[in-house]
C-alpha cells in the first residue's frame, strides 16, 4: 500500500511539473519592425504621403468616423441599414463564428478528456475485451504538451480569429463606402434626370418657335425638322436616364438587403466638400487598416504552425487515469481483486520514423510562412498605392471641378447671347441647338465630376482605413 502511494504521488509531482511546463508561453511571432523589414525588400516606407496636398503632410489626425465629413442622416441611417442586413456581412458574421469556435476546439486539446464506460450485460463477448465483463468505468487522459504542439496550434487558431474579424471589419467598411457610393451615384443620376427633363421642355419651345416662323414664312423646314430632332434625342436621353437612376437604386437596396424596387429616396442636391483631408502618415495605415492587420494575423498564424509541426517531430507525453467498479457473472476474480478498481499511467510516444511526413509537414509551413510575408507585403503596397491614387486623384477632381464650373458660367453666358442673335435673326437655330447641347453637356461634365469628388472621398477614407 505503501508503494502505491509514494508512486500516486510522483505521479502527482510530475503532473503538476507537467502543468507548469503547459503554462509556460509559446514564442512570439516576429514584431511589426521585424515582419515590415522581411516585406519590404525593395522600398523604405516614406514618412509622409507623395501625393498628399497641402496641410496633410504635416497632419496626423485622423477622423475615424469618416461618415461626419458628409454630415447626411439619411446617409448614416442606410449605412447603419446595410451593416445590419448586407448578405455578405451576414455572411462574415458566421465566419466570424466559425473562427471562434475553431479556437475553442484548439483550446480543449489542452485539457484534460474525461469519458465514462458502462456495460451490463449476461452475455460473454462485448466491450470488456469478450471477457463477460460488466460495470463502469471513468477515464481520463492529458497529453502534456512539453514542447508546445497544442499550445501553438491555439495561438495559430487564435491569430486566424483576429486575421477573420480584420476581415470583417474590412468588410464592413467596404459596404458602407459603397452605400455613400451608391448614394451619390444614384442622386447624380436624378440631377442630370431632372437637367434633361429642363432641357427637353426647353427643346419643346425651340419646336414651337421653330413651327411658328416656319409657318409665317420667316422660318425653314431645315430648322423645323432639326430642333424636332433635338427635341427627340433629349427625350431618348431622358430615358436612358430613367433606366440608369432605377438600376442605381436597385443596386442600394441589394446592399442595404432590400427588395431591389428602386423606391430607396435619394437627396435633391450633391454635397460640397471643401475641406483638407488629414490623412496621417503612411505608418499608421499599417496600423489602422483592417486588411492589413489581417494579413499581419495570418503571418503570426503561420509562424505559429511551423512551430507546431516542429513540436509534433518530439517526443509526446500523455498521462492516463482511470476509476471504476466491474463484475462478472462468468469469471471468478483472484482474491487481491476488489472493486472500486483504479489507475494512474503514464505514455511516451517518440516518432521514430513517418515516411518523411512529420519533416515535411515542417517544411511546408516554412514555406506558407514565407507566403504570409508576401502576402502581408502585397496588401500593405496595395495599401498604400489605394492612399497614393487616392490622394492625387482628390487632388485632380478639386481642379477639374474649378475648370469645369467656368465651363458651365462661359457656355450659359454664350447661349444667352446665340439666344438672342437667333430671335433678332442673326444665326439659325441649328447655331442656337448647338450652343443649347454645349450648355447641357457642360453641366452635365460639372454634375459628374461632383459625382467623382464624392467618390473619390469614400475611396480615400477607405484606403485610409476609416471606420464608422
Amino acid at each position: 500500500m505503501m508503494k502505491r502511494q509514494n508512486q500516486f504521488y510522483n505521479l502527482m509531482l510530475l503532473v503538476a511539473v507537467m502543468w507548469l511546463l503547459d503554462g509556460c508561453k509559446v514564442k512570439d511571432p516576429p514584431d511589426s519592425e521585424e515582419l515590415q523589414a522581411a516585406a519590404f525588400a525593395n522600398f523604405i516606407l516614406p514618412s509622409t504621403w507623395k501625393m498628399a496636398q497641402e496641410g496633410q503632410s504635416d497632419s496626423t489626425v485622423f477622423r475615424e468616423n469618416w461618415l461626419e465629413e458628409f454630415d447626411d442622416p439619411v446617409l448614416d441611417t442606410l449605412v447603419l441599414e446595410a451593416l445590419q442586413y448586407n448578405i455578405n456581412l451576414r455572411v462574415g458574421e458566421t465566419r466570424v463564428a466559425q473562427a471562434q469556435g475553431y479556437v475553442e476546439m484548439a483550446r480543449s486539446a489542452l485539457r484534460p478528456s474525461l469519458n465514462i464506460l458502462g456495460r451490463e450485460t449476461t452475455k460473454l463477448g462485448g466491450d470488456f475485451s469478450g471477457s463477460g465483463l460488466n460495470g463502469a468505468i471513468f477515464s481520463a487522459a492529458w497529453e502534456i504538451d512539453i514542447w508546445g504542439k497544442l499550445r501553438n496550434a491555439r495561438s495559430a487558431q487564435e491569430e486566424v480569429y483576429e486575421a477573420t474579424q480584420s476581415e470583417y471589419s474590412f468588410a464592413r467598411l467596404s459596404i458602407a463606402a459603397a452605400v455613400a457610393r451608391n448614394y451619390y451615384l444614384a442622386t447624380a443620376l436624378h440631377l442630370e434626370r431632372e437637367l434633361a427633363l429642363q432641357m427637353l421642355v426647353f427643346s419643346e419651345t425651340l419646336v414651337d418657335v421653330a413651327q411658328k416662323r416656319f409657318d409665317v414664312g420667316v422660318g425653314t423646314e431645315r430648322d423645323l425638322v432639326l430642333a424636332q430632332a433635338s427635341m427627340t434625342t433629349l427625350e431618348d436621353g431622358v430615358k436612358q436616364l430613367d433606366l440608369a437612376y432605377h438600376n442605381q437604386l436597385r443596386a442600394l437596396e441589394i446592399l442595404l438587403g432590400r427588395y431591389p424596387g428602386a423606391e430607396v429616396q435619394t437627396r435633391d442636391s450633391l454635397i460640397t466638400l471643401e475641406s483638407v483631408i488629414p490623412a496621417g502618415i503612411p505608418l499608421q495605415i499599417l496600423e489602422r487598416r483592417p486588411d492589413v492587420l489581417a494579413a499581419q494575423h495570418q503571418f503570426n498564424a503561420s509562424f505559429h504552425r511551423v512551430r507546431s509541426a516542429e513540436a509534433a517531430r518530439l517526443p509526446q507525453l500523455s498521462l492516463t487515469g482511470s476509476l471504476g467498479a466491474v463484475h462478472s457473472q462468468v469469471l471468478a476474480f483472484v482474491p487481491e481483486f476488489s472493486n472500486p478498481i483504479r489507475s494512474l499511467g503514464a505514455s511516451l510516444v517518440a516518432p521514430i520514423y513517418q515516411g518523411g511526413m512529420l519533416k515535411q509537414n515542417v517544411i511546408v509551413k516554412t514555406k506558407e510562412q514565407e507566403e504570409a510575408v508576401q502576402n502581408y507585403a502585397k496588401t500593405v503596397l496595395l495599401a498604400i498605392g489605394d492612399v497614393e491614387t487616392a490622394l492625387e486623384t482628390v487632388s485632380n477632381v478639386d481642379q477639374r471641378e474649378s475648370i469645369l464650373k467656368e465651363s458651365v458660367a462661359q457656355n450659359y453666358r454664350a447661349f444667352e447671347l446665340e439666344q438672342i442673335s437667333y430671335e433678332v435673326g442673326k444665326s439659325d437655330l441649328r447655331d442656337l441647338t448647338m450652343q443649347q447641347m454645349d450648355y447641357f453637356n457642360s453641366q452635365m461634365a460639372l454634375i459628374r465630376i461632383q459625382t467623382e469628388k464624392i467618390t473619390q472621398r469614400i475611396n480615400l477614407f477607405l484606403a485610409l482605413g476609416g471606420s464608422m
